[in-house]
């Protein structure tokens, strides 16, 4: 029997219904390759290998640090939530070679990113 605990640190295919809220972390397809790192009471947890976020000031006080009005961004690893009620469908890929490496049947995995700051 299959259980959700089983798709943790796979990559999976993630059906989605209505993604349109979550286009902003560059999510606009329905459906996407990506790694689960886990799940809870509200959604399933997933890799996002190429977030760009701001880069804050290294100032000594923390509570000084301040975004600038035009932030460099840099790009990292996250791990973002999507709720359950987004998910049409989770297909496990379970022993098949290649899943456990980020790049099954050679297609993207993970997010179609647009850079906000050059309007692309």
């Amino acid at each position: 029997m299959m259980k959700i605990e089983n798709v943790v640190d796979d990559i999976v295919l993630l059906i989605l219904d209505n993604p349109e809220p979550l286009k902003d972390l560059g999510l606009s397809q329905n459906s996407i390759y990506t790694r689960i790192k886990g799940y809870d009471e509200y959604g399933l947890w997933i890799e996002h290998p190429g977030l760009k976020i701001p880069q804050l000031p290294k100032d000594k006080d923390i509570k000084d640090r301040k975004v600038p009005k035009s932030p460099k961004f840099q790009t990292v690893v996250a791990t973002v939530l999507i709720p359950w009620n987004f998910v049409a469908s989770i297909v496990h890929f379970p022993n098949v070679e290649g899943f456990d490496f980020p790049s099954p049947f050679e297609h993207q995995i993970g997010f179609e990113i647009s850079d906000k700051t050059t309007g692309d």
